[in-house]
């Protein structure tokens, strides 16, 4: 028999998640035939099986959260056993009950036993009618007679917890709609229940609405870690600039018109990653990192995207993007897109990126400073496009306006050289002619 583990797909890995099995209960399984798809904090992937057999058990069910090497599950033959569960959580499941139970009678050993006279609480007669007006129970109080009797001092010490402060109308009102004056506060003087308190203790308590827990996922865990991490650990700050984005919009609507040749469908995504890929060719430290001696400049442009899918945001690159065309950078770009919204991306795909951007043109967000994802010096961030009133030419009409927004590592560059990063961007969109030529 063989034992399924949750792999290890890393150094840093610490659990995974079994997004689900591939085989079921019984199914004969062939040694390194994919078993079951899991997800780790960098990628989904698809786990073999370590032996020939068939599937004796499943320890836990889909969509479960476990540690790395933990045992999930059996490979056998026909007929094995599957081991039981350790004997000593056996023992500990089943000695619970008993504890509980123990400790339940000694606490009713514990209780004090009050004085009765031939059945009754011993009391005197005016200790009596004391208790009868305040409607305090006799075998609740504590007696301090001589005889151990209770006393009138006794009953006015006592707590009245069985005593009901409330107006005859009150109590009418609670015996038609079942209501429990206990359980009601009054608002009258001294406490007294009245009758708006009755019905307020009978109308329906609002239905409570439970918290909707979302479990975090290994690839949401990362991003968050690596987020904080990086915001923490680097001297980031941001700026923007609103871009016409007039020519560019028309640049890409005449591509469209010759997709068929370009085979791609150009989009205003590709084109603002082509014009940022040939920004970097005069703005280097735009494609580099710090370290705590240097800083390092990196050959290659190695673009990472922004990609959202149904289980988190991801970061795609594309390698060699400066020695791609346009159509090329498209096609490359479209592919991971693909790819990473179907979890088949794999961990080359995922690693290497040396400058990233991000497009929330899609939603109705004009102006955002994204996070600087480690060890990258620079992110460019892109708005929506929006048609509204601009001065161009000297006159003022529609032009389609986009706000272009950079976050960078202060350490690497300052705010003159981003300032120069930005005016690049700012006269490729406009005058796109200019980075096409590149």
């Amino acid at each position: 028999m063989t034992e399924i583990f949750m792999p290890k797909a890393g150094m840093d890995m610490k659990e995974g998640r079994l997004i689900r099995w591939l085989k079921e209960i019984g199914d004969p399984v062939e040694k390194d035939e994919p078993i079951m798809e899991i997800e780790t904090d960098k990628i989904t992937m698809e786990a073999e099986a370590p032996a020939t057999g068939v599937l004796l058990a499943k320890l836990i069910g889909d969509d479960t959260t476990v540690p790395v090497l933990q045992t999930i599950g059996y490979i056998g033959q026909p007929g094995e056993k599957v081991p039981d569960a350790p004997a000593a959580a056996a023992e500990a499941e089943s000695a619970a009950p008993a504890a509980a139970e123990a400790a339940e009678t000694k606490a009713d050993a514990a209780a004090p036993q009050l004085p009765t006279l031939n059945g009754a609480v011993a009391a005197t007669p005016y200790a009596k009618k004391l208790a009868a007006e305040k409607g305090v129970d006799l075998s609740s109080v504590t007696a301090s007679g001589p005889a151990g009797e209770v006393r009138a001092r006794d009953v006015l010490a006592a707590p009245q917890q069985n005593a009901v402060n409330a107006t005859p109308l009150a109590k009418k009102y609670a015996e038609v709609n079942g209501v429990d004056l206990a359980g009601v506060t009054g608002t009258g003087y001294d406490g007294k229940i009245r009758k708006s308190d009755v019905l307020s203790a009978a109308a329906p308590a609002p239905a409570q609405r439970e918290i909707t827990r979302i479990p975090l996922t290994p690839i949401r865990k990362a991003i968050a870690r690596n987020m904080f991490s990086s915001l923490h650990s680097m001297a980031q700050t941001s700026d923007s600039v609103e871009v016409d984005v007039t020519e560019l919009m028309a640049l890409r609507k005449r591509l469209l018109e010759h997709k068929e040749e370009l085979g791609t469908k150009i989009t205003i995504n590709d084109l603002l990653s082509y014009a940022a890929v040939k920004m970097i060719k005069t703005h280097p430290l735009a494609n580099a990192s710090f370290s705590d001696t240097e800083i390092l400049c990196y050959p290659d442009v190695n673009l990472s995207m922004a990609v959202a899918t149904d289980y988190g945001l991801t970061s795609p690159v594309v390698h060699g993007a400066d020695r791609m065309s346009l159509v090329e950078l498209s096609l490359a770009m479209r592919d991971l897109v693909t790819r990473a919204r179907d979890r088949k991306l794999t961990a080359n795909d995922q690693q290497g990126g040396t400058f990233t951007l991000t497009n929330m043109g899609i939603f109705p967000v004009d102006n955002f400073n994204p996070i600087l994802p480690a060890p990258q010096s620079c992110i460019l961030g892109f708005g929506r496009c929006v048609e509204k009133p601009a001065v161009y030419q000297g006159q003022i009409c529609i032009r389609t306006m986009m706000v272009l927004s950079v976050t960078y590592d202060h350490r690497v560059f300052d705010g003159g050289e981003v300032g120069s990063i930005m005016k690049t961007m700012k006269e490729y969109l406009e005058s796109p002619e200019l980075f096409l030529v590149q």
